[in-house]
């Protein structure tokens, strides 16, 4: 697969996961997997599959709110049956209270943000501690570049509204049965084209309606449902150490 096409799948693939929701728990300090040789592997099916793995090493716990990690594993995926594509992840991860950030640490490579894990693999639940049903997170909106970052990119905007929590419910997960709280809200795009050295691709519009299941005792969201177009899509977490 060419590096414009490469650059393109990543980037919807990247739309289609996208929470909403660029920050990370406090309580990641502590969380099961972010110790040196932490590991977290997930797995989806229906309009993509993918299946990725993060590694943790070289952690730092500075105090219980403050730490980092760096990330490195790899994803493999494929759109729509059609498009497949592979990345490796080499990553700086830091948590500050309730922000986060993730820079490329690549050798070679500028650091620069991260948006491959965050968005595409964004399971690490809200800035905020979930109290009750019916509790709201507001609606966002984000663009993102379509193309090759070396020539002319096309700007998308994504929105996803806003965000209810629903009642917690026990759900079998790959920490055995859990209580976790749904989160629902609906993930919008417009559509466009991008053009990639000369070939214009359409991108269509995607509106999915999304349910996290936002498990506290884990500190990870372990599974999302995806509804696009009339087809389920699962993306799960599998294994968590």
């Amino acid at each position: 697969m060419n590096t414009c096409l490469k650059n393109l799948l990543r980037t919807l693939l990247a739309v289609l996961m996208l929470t909403g929701v660029n920050v990370v728990r406090a309580e990641m300090c502590s969380a099961k997997f972010f110790h040196d040789g932490g590991v977290i592997e997930i797995a989806g099916s229906g309009i993509f599959t993918i299946n990725a793995k993060m590694a943790f090493s070289q952690v730092k716990k500075t105090t219980a709110e403050v730490c980092q990690a760096k990330v490195r594993g790899f994803a493999n995926y494929a759109l729509m049956g059609m498009f497949t594509g592979a990345s490796d992840l080499d990553h700086l991860m830091m948590i500050n209270g309730n922000k986060s950030s993730l820079t490329k640490t690549s050798p070679g490579k500028s650091a620069d943000a991260a948006t491959f894990d965050l968005r595409l693999l964004n399971i690490f639940g809200y800035g905020a501690p979930i109290h009750s049903a019916g509790q709201r997170f507001p609606a966002q909106s984000f663009r993102l570049d379509l193309g090759d970052p070396n020539q002319a990119t096309t700007p998308l905007t994504v929105r996803t509204g806003e965000k209810t929590v629903g009642a917690r419910q026990s759900i079998q997960t790959a920490l055995g049965q859990q209580s976790c709280w749904p989160v629902r809200y609906a993930r919008n795009t417009d559509a466009t084209v991008a053009n990639l050295r000369g070939i214009t691709i359409p991108v269509p519009s995607i509106q999915s309606q999304i349910t996290d299941w936002f498990c506290p005792q884990a500190n990870l969201v372990m599974k999302q449902e995806v509804e696009h177009a009339g087809q389920h899509g699962v993306i799960e977490v599998r294994t968590v150490k």
